[in-house]
């Protein structure tokens, strides 16, 4: 193959043109701080910042899912301890109602038994951001004159939200439906056993109260641990969210140093092109004629 000063001219001018690109991608990778602005620029980089971001999304999805049971966890250990300190009072009633009493003092004891029945019924219906805390309510049945249990969720599904890649789903609310019905027309009876003078009655009312607290303790535990181990899975979600971003920071931020001495590089390349290439144009036979 001829060498010829056409040939030449362009092979140093379409260096030129590179050199001038590099420089121009150099130069808006310095100014913006970010390295990967298409998939171009470095294929590889690029695939592997598209995954780190959707495992960050991810991540972000469970963080608030922990933060949203977390959240409805500690309304419901402070639904649980007020539920407790009502029985408490429950009991006390009907410790007090198990000696002679006028039909006044009864009918004091009553009316109290049923104002704790309304602040237990309103607790255990508490909301958390629309969301059922203990996944449904208690409501009196006309027909079987008693309290049922009545789910939040028709289909009687409750809650459950994803946490990781390879964790069960977390069932959020703390489920009250066989406590809390026992609870309520364990207070119905003792009512009438307070009316009717019913010592056996109350005697029996009050052990089934026991038997309710201990219910309430053991739940409040079992929510308690709960919170805390959602705490840890928090912390070291967080921890591994630090790292994904670093990770992605790695990949598409400009490493400033190591760009200003390519930058540099390129600009000296660029100064000697240009010089070669205007040796190129001068030269002539007609110079040596």
């Amino acid at each position: 193959m001829r060498v010829t000063l056409p040939l030449m001219y362009g092979t140093t001018t379409r260096d030129i043109l590179r050199k001038q690109d590099n420089i121009g991608r150099l130069s808006r990778d310095i100014a913006s701080g970010v390295r990967l602005h298409n998939p171009h620029d470095d294929p590889s980089a690029w695939a592997r910042s598209l995954d780190v971001q959707q495992a960050l999304q991810r991540m972000e999805r469970y963080t608030n899912n922990i933060d949203f049971a977390m959240g409805m966890l500690s309304v419901a250990d402070g639904g649980l301890n007020h539920a407790h300190d009502l029985l408490i009072r429950a009991k006390e009633i009907g410790i007090a109602a198990n000696t002679p009493n006028s039909l006044e003092e009864k009918t004091a004891f009553v009316e109290e038994l049923g104002q704790l029945q309304e602040e237990l019924a309103s607790i255990v219906s508490e909301k958390y951001n629309g969301q059922s805390v203990f996944g449904g309510k208690p409501i009196w049945n006309e027909g079987t004159a008693t309290w049922v249990w009545d789910p939040s969720r028709p289909e009687d599904d409750p809650l459950q939200l994803p946490l990781g890649e390879l964790s069960q789903a977390l069932t959020v609310p703390s489920d009250l439906s066989e406590i809390i019905p026992d609870v309520m027309n364990t207070l119905e009876t003792l009512k009438i056993h307070i009316q009717n003078d019913d010592s056996n009655g109350i005697t029996a009312a009050l052990s089934a109260l026991d038997d309710a607290m201990e219910n309430l303790r053991a739940l409040s535990a079992t929510v308690g641990t709960r919170i805390k181990s959602l705490q840890r899975r928090r912390d070291a979600l967080d921890e591994l969210t630090v790292q994904r971003q670093q990770n992605l920071s790695d990949l598409r931020e400009t490493d400033l140093l190591d760009a200003i001495s390519r930058l540099q590089t390129h600009q000296i390349a660029l100064e000697a092109a240009l010089k070669s290439t205007l040796a190129l144009k001068d030269l002539s036979l007609v110079r040596y004629i």
